[in-house]
């Protein structure tokens, strides 16, 4: 039953107030890139999406201001409030090496540490050779499947020559840019940190020898850490902010490390494999500015 006479629907009006507010502090913050700090480029869409929505919501709520009610529950209202304040003064992302001591626990790859792990691009350990069901055929059917590809072998061996010819082109498709072959030297730019992080794990023996020159800020949180040995990463984020974990290399500075955690520095330095994993053996390291996006994302 409707209440007549004149009046204002507190609660009609709080909860237009709040989508409102909201769907436009969210459409701020995806506006000005703010939220790449808490979710990856591919959730722009979704965001504006949750922005229209939330205007949407308003005006409809907005068409029941009028309409008195005995009694307004407001106490749901507090479900936006608190995301509200959030947009209205994001907090500061944490520092680089606090991200990554709240987001991860693992042990780096190819160091003695104990500390955060070290993602070397472990996308590409997922791509399975295409033989992966030979174990579980019985023998009559993998020698059937041996004798057709020994057939194939001459085929294989051109297809493997050209691959090698075509190296060059097939680099820069695949987003290594950077590469002199000429002058043995590897430049990793922003744009290509998540690229060349995922070769030079998976072919790092490709490489010995480069000089390497790559930014990133310095991780000292390595248990049985060696003297003048850090670790260059940055932070990869797939999903969300929860989900952050460091991504780079293992460095060595013979020269004595001078740098603090969390310093950003740009590392020129010759790329040697220890233990199956790349290493850079630091040359020189000069402070670098923060990148405007300090994070990688993934496939994005």
């Amino acid at each position: 039953m409707k209440l007549k006479g004149k009046g204002i629907n507190v609660q009609a009006l709080t909860e237009t107030a709040c989508f409102l507010l909201f769907g436009i502090l969210l459409f701020r913050l995806t506006v000005t890139g703010g939220y790449l700090s808490y979710v990856t480029p591919r959730m722009k869409p979704y965001l504006y999406g949750l922005s229209a929505l939330m205007v949407l919501w308003a005006a409809m709520g907005a068409g029941r201001m009028f309409r008195p009610k005995y009694k307004g529950r407001l106490l749901h209202c507090l479900v936006l409030g608190i995301p509200i304040l959030i947009l209205t003064v994001p907090p500061a992302p944490p520092a680089g090496s606090a991200a990554i001591k709240n987001y991860s626990s693992s042990s780096i790859p190819g160091s003695s540490s104990g500390g955060a792990e070290i993602d070397y691009g472990s996308a590409s350990e997922q791509v399975t050779s295409g033989f992966d069901y030979y174990e579980d055929e019985t023998e009559e059917e993998q020698s059937n499947y041996s004798a057709g590809y020994d057939g194939d072998a001459d085929d294989g061996q051109q297809e493997q020559t050209q691959a090698q010819t075509q190296q060059p082109d097939l680099l820069k498709g695949a987003g290594l840019n950077g590469i002199d072959e000429n002058s043995k030297t590897i430049t990793i730019a922003d744009d290509d940190y998540y690229a060349w992080m995922t070769e030079l794990g998976a072919h790092a023996d490709k490489y010995q020898g480069y000089t390497v020159t790559m930014k990133g800020f310095v991780f000292l949180d390595l248990e049985n850490r060696q003297e003048n040995e850090f670790a260059l990463v940055r932070l990869s984020m797939w999903c969300c902010s929860a989900d952050m974990a460091p991504m780079g290399l293992m460095a060595y500075d013979s020269k004595g490390l001078s740098s603090k955690e969390n310093d950003w520095v740009t590392v020129t330095g010759k790329l040697s494999v220890k233990d199956g994993y790349p290493t850079i053996d630091a040359e020189s390291m000069v402070a670098a500015e923060k990148p405007e996006q300090e994070y990688v994302y993934p496939y994005y």
